[in-house]
């Protein structure tokens, strides 16, 4: 017998919601049925699942291990339970234990509807979830670009409410759906949760109720163009469950928490999972097109209103206090300046900023004794990412005017946010503000005078995941009407399908304007191969390279295809702008090409930042307490990371770079420059690429070193002992190294990173 006994099948749940479904019934039956689990074994079956472990902070601030303990996860009267277990030792000290399995690498699904029927926990701090990740998060870049879809949330101190979400994007983006029960919870009986995930269209369903309907995302790394819709979420994922046990979001257990084994309000109970897809699907959709930001100003040309309505006191963190206003002037009177710098925080919301346009905010403000306060311009959609800010004004009993220009260069939003923080800042006295302007003061050139992106690529949509069809910055000369398209695969290469007789410049893709600087050493390359032998040919700046194709490898333990590579390094003796292409046409024979890249032939690229961040990305883990960002890359070239909290673990904030070559049996030698205005360690590593198998050896060993308020040039040497690899990540890790966690603001600069060849003594 299970547990509550199911009253409806799937089925038929779903057909006796659809008369009163708010939104799109159910678009699956049974007969679409392509895998489920009912748990009605003695144990878990691992051959459709995996058990996770990981520490306790891993994400999002948890305290709970994950593990493979048959006390956290087991089968019982024909359901999946996963139990949250609370451990108090003798000194006192607690700790808490979980489960948490999923299908990857089993079962994952491009599409579909996925269905459980299950209960949740109730007590403070409980997060139970039913949600997917991607098989392969490496395709779009890390979390929250890869995508993750999340089923069903439920906080277990609010067990009659469930939410549906998506994560996506950089900048982090989020699409979510709620529902509350009108009578009952998800904690005292069964309910059926699922989503019904389709090219451009995401559905939330509860008990067959279509209660949130998503079909605008988007994803894409710093610096590059949005990848081709439906992007991220048009790629394998697969099914996770685990009961979390507290958290940023949801919170920590208190007194009232009940983690007794004997009952049931520390359990999740699943009866069943069920996986329904289509026989196929039309992928060929596109983005819904976006309403244009449109500001609103006053004759001066001020975009802040000043209605009393319009803006908004917000505390927090125990902060207390009242504002007067009549929505011209402000007075900010603080009787608790709270735990937080926004504890106390004055705001005014839907503040539009468009792309491509420079702007001027300024205010006036006094305090009733000197003090700071917190201003800048924030975009609560997208993380509460900076657009301008934040800025630590110093605050005297004498008016003041500010004033600061910056660049709108992230997209169009129409609801950022003016902030002042006056939380937590040693003081509580009255602070005075008027005249708060906002005006675009004309517009700025986003090309940022180069052509190549920000991994020092100068071919663009070298991968073809970009643009139209994929197809996008490539131009096609198809004399022959030969088939081009890239393929569905999780490889989505570039793919050519020529009729007989063609010649290789019957079918050219070409890319143009690529500048070259004098002197410097660039490497050309990119992976093919093809059904039967083929001859291509490569040309850029007047050099021509014959190649021949074959079929590709096959990596007898994972199965993955494995192309030709193909490279050559080229000197101009000019600066010059040249053209790429590749004259791909066959005598009927199939092509496939991948990874395209023309960029500096060295280790490191840009290790002085000459241009920039190219070739670089500020990494930090966005499910944890770390925070930091890119302060700025100066006028003397150097990078400026500015951290708030380190978060709990050393990869959790990186400066990194991908795609370095180190080659078996060669010595190298690292250099930089680095500093901090606090003592602290960082660490160092050229470590494998281990997001598809996590396993992240550094080559180089981790190397770990201390910085202060001076400069000081560090430099170390290493053989690469293992075999050549083409991928490898630089990093310098700047999170809780050797487990020092740090809250304290701080900033690490960094300058003339320098990876190089250099020869074995004899």
């Amino acid at each position: 017998m299970k547990m509550a006994k199911v009253l409806l099948t799937s089925a038929a749940m779903v057909a006796s919601a659809a008369a009163f479904a708010q939104g799109k019934p159910s678009a699956y039956t049974e007969k679409d049925l392509v895998w489920q689990d009912d748990f009605n074994g003695k144990k878990l079956n691992m051959k459709d699942w995996n058990f996770e472990f990981h520490e306790p902070g891993w994400v999002n601030a948890e305290l709970q291990s994950y593990d493979d303990s048959k006390k956290n996860t087991y089968l019982k009267d024909g359901c999946l339970v996963i139990q949250a277990l609370k451990t108090e030792k003798k000194d006192g000290t607690v700790s808490y234990t979980s489960g948490r399995i999923n299908t990857q690498g089993k079962h994952a699904f491009t599409y579909g509807r996925f269905e459980a029927r299950l209960r949740v926990p109730k007590g403070m701090g409980f997060l139970p979830a039913f949600w997917m990740m991607p098989d392969d998060e490496s395709l779009y870049g890390q979390w929250p670009k890869c995508g993750e879809i999340d089923i069903m949330e439920v906080m277990g101190q609010e067990t009659n409410k469930l939410y549906g979400t998506i994560h996506y994007g950089e900048p982090h983006g989020m699409a979510q759906g709620t529902q509350v029960l009108e009578t009952g919870n998800f904690s005292d009986e069964f309910h059926v949760f699922a989503v019904e995930w389709e090219p451009g269209e995401i559905r939330w369903y509860c008990d067959g109720v279509n209660y949130k309907t998503a079909n605008d995302w988007y994803t894409k790394k710093p610096g590059f163009v949005e990848q081709t819709y439906p992007a991220p979420f048009d790629q394998p994922f697969y099914v996770i469950f685990n009961v979390a046990v507290g958290g940023s979001w949801v919170g920590y257990p208190d007194e009232t928490t009940d983690f007794d084994p004997n009952k049931d309000d520390a359990k999740m109970f699943v009866d069943y999972v069920k996986v329904y897809q289509k026989k196929e699907y039309n992928e060929n959709v596109e983005k819904p097109a976006k309403a244009p930001v449109v500001a609103k100003t006053d004759s001066s040309g001020n975009m802040v209103s000043t209605q009393k309505s319009a803006w908004e006191l917000k505390l927090a963190g125990g902060g207390a206090g009242t504002v007067d206003t009549d929505g011209s002037t402000h007075t900010i009177k603080s009787t608790n300046a709270g735990s937080l710098e926004y504890s106390v925080q004055y705001v005014q919301a839907k503040v539009p900023l468009n792309q491509g346009y420079s702007y001027r905010y300024s205010f006036d403000a006094y305090a009733d004794e000197e003090r700071t306060m917190i201003t800048g311009i924030t975009a609560p959609n997208n993380s509460y990412e900076r657009r301008f800010g934040d800025v630590k004004v110093k605050l005297t009993p004498q008016k003041q005017h500010y004033s600061y220009d910056f660049n709108m260069t992230a997209d169009s939003d129409p609801e950022c946010r003016i902030e002042y923080n006056c939380g937590a800042q040693n003081s509580t006295a009255t602070i005075h503000i008027s005249n708060v302007r906002l005006e675009k003061t004309g517009e700025i050139d986003l090309s940022n005078g180069k052509s190549c992106l920000p991994d020092g690529n100068y071919i663009m949509n070298g991968q073809f995941q970009e643009g139209k069809n994929r197809l996008g910055s490539w131009t096609f000369d198809n004399k022959v009407n030969a088939e081009i398209s890239v393929t569905k695969d999780r490889a989505r290469m570039l793919k050519i399908v020529s009729p007989k007789k063609a010649k290789a410049e019957d079918v050219v893709l070409k890319q143009s304007g690529l500048k070259l600087e004098k002197g410097k050493a660039y490497i050309v390359k990119f992976d093919a191969y093809s059904t039967k032998t083929a001859n291509l040919v490569v040309k850029y700046a007047g050099e021509t390279q014959k190649i021949r194709t074959m079929a590709a490898k096959v990596d007898a333990k994972t199965k993955a295809v494995i192309p030709g590579h193909y490279e050559w390094v080229y000197t101009p003796t000019t600066d010059s702008e040249i053209d790429f292409e590749i004259d791909a046409g066959t005598d009927g024979a199939t092509v496939f090409i991948d990874n395209v890249y023309v960029k500096e032939n060295c280790v490191v690229i840009n290790g002085e930042f000459d241009t920039g961040l190219s070739g670089w990305e500020l990494y930090a883990h966005q499910n944890s307490s770390a925070k930091a960002d890119i302060a700025e890359v100066g006028k003397d070239k150097q990078v400026q990371i500015k951290i708030d909290n380190t978060g709990n673990l050393d990869w959790m904030i990186q400066l990194k770079q991908n795609g370095c070559l180190l080659e078996k049996g060669k010595m190298y030698k690292i250099s930089l420059k680095a500093k901090c205005d606090m003592d602290r360690t960082i660490m160092l590593a050229l470590q494998r690429d281990g997001s598809k198998d996590d396993n992240w050896y550094p080559y180089s060993n981790t190397l770990k070193f201390s910085v202060g308020p001076e400069f000081k040039d560090y430099s170390w040497q290493f053989t690469m002992g293992m075999e050549s690899d083409p991928n490898v990540i630089f990093t310098i890790s700047m999170g809780a190294v050797s487990n020092k966690i740090i809250t304290q603001p701080h900033t690490v600069t960094i300058d003339s990173i320098v990876v190089e060849e250099i020869q074995k003594k004899k």
